[in-house]
């Protein structure tokens, strides 16, 4: 999601995020036709059935363990480069300027557009007042809590630089069993027992903190991996090992997970909500390992597989970033339109995905016809 602000571009990293990018789409179309999660439309279904059901929470739970720390490592991953190339001058007045402004945007234009589609009858123009007077236009924010979190993030690291530093020199970082475990373990117990506090579902002002640990070590990580040169290290033998782990691990784990706790009692609280129980700290390791293990394997994988663009993958991730900012009127307006139709939630999702990431990427593609949106949205 963060621009790659070298001259000489990762093709990989480009058509990874592209494929990211309809991954975090597409969950916000599940969210929209199963009624869990957080989203501006949302059509309630009459009782899931248990294939629609494991359907989505799978999607849903699967891709939000890895896609968004994938996102903070590859952003951090240009950030050093970056700094060193533009000076901390230029670097944090760029920063605000490709994050914070996209976000801005997002708040006081989009945002708006969203809930006026999702709840034509709704009085806008009160909420929208009492939001700017008691700072609750905060968590406007919609997607691009990502923009700015990742903000935050970057000049929480300028502070510390000095110190990560010193660590990055002290520690070699290797790339075996031992530390990829060891990473596991940090970002399970992080998080476990930050869900006592913040469960899953729980936001403060559009942030969700319950998928806080492995945003702030995957960002950390993406930091060390460009000192350390840590991506060139991952090789395809690498990236494939961790996919078979992360497959003939995490796939039987989470079938069981689902099949005798939430399909066989038709109840998800005790997965989400935390709390000291058995289920809820088996959740959070299987996520930090499937986080970790299929991260590796992407890296490996698309270093060697994904490494050249032909016109359609450029087209793609130039737009990618465009994409996530604008597809919810998108997805919004298309659901809104469909929503009399009488069509099973699966069907629906299948074809409203379909529209949506279509339309997403072709409206990213118009707005960024225009200079100015061009220099943001790319």
């Amino acid at each position: 999601m963060n621009h790659n602000l070298n001259k000489t571009r990762l093709a990989y990293i480009d058509n990874l995020k592209a494929l990211l990018i309809i991954f975090i789409v597409l969950v916000h179309v599940a969210c929209t036709y199963s009624g869990m999660g957080r989203w501006y439309y949302m059509e309630q279904p009459h009782g899931l059935e248990s294939f629609p059901l494991y359907f989505f929470l799978s999607l849903m739970l699967v891709t939000q363990a890895y896609s968004m720390s994938l996102f903070f490592m590859i952003a951090a991953y240009f950030i050093p480069g970056s700094l060193e190339k533009k000076g901390i001058k230029n670097f944090i007045a760029d920063r605000f300027y490709r994050l914070g402004i996209p976000t801005l945007i997002y708040i006081f234009l989009i945002n708006p557009v969203c809930e006026k589609l999702s709840h034509p009858d709704m009085k806008f123009g009160a909420r929208f007042l009492k939001g700017i007077t008691t700072f609750k236009f905060l968590g406007w924010t919609g997607p691009l809590w990502f923009a700015l979190v990742l903000l935050i993030f970057t000049l929480i690291y300028l502070f510390c630089k000095k110190w990560l530093d010193i660590l990055v020199r002290k520690y070699s970082f290797a790339i075996i069993t031992k530390n990829i475990c060891l990473l596991i373990a940090l970002i399970t117990t992080t998080a476990f027992a930050i869900r006592l506090i913040f469960p899953i579902g729980s936001a403060v002002l559009n942030l969700q903190f319950c998928f806080f640990a492995a945003y702030i070590v995957m960002f950390t990580l993406g930091i060390v991996a460009y000192q350390k040169d840590l991506f060139s290290k991952i090789d395809y033998r690498t990236g494939k090992k961790w996919l078979i782990t992360s497959l003939a691990f995490g796939v039987p784990a989470w079938i069981l997970v689902m099949h005798f706790t939430v399909l066989a009692t038709n109840d998800i609280s005790p997965l989400v909500f935390g709390g000291w129980n058995l289920l809820a700290f088996g959740y959070a390791f299987w996520e930090s390992f499937f986080c970790v293990a299929i991260i590796i394997a992407l890296i490996g994988i698309f270093k060697e597989k994904f490494n050249t663009q032909n016109s359609l993958q450029k087209f793609l991730s130039a737009n990618a970033f465009g994409v996530y900012v604008f597809h919810a009127p998108v997805l919004v307006a298309t659901s809104v339109l469909l929503k009399n139709i009488q069509w099973s939630p699966l069907l629906k999702f299948f074809v409203v995905a379909c529209v949506s990431i279509s339309a997403s990427f072709c409206v990213s593609h118009l707005i960024r016809k225009v200079p100015m949106l061009n220099k943001i949205f790319s």
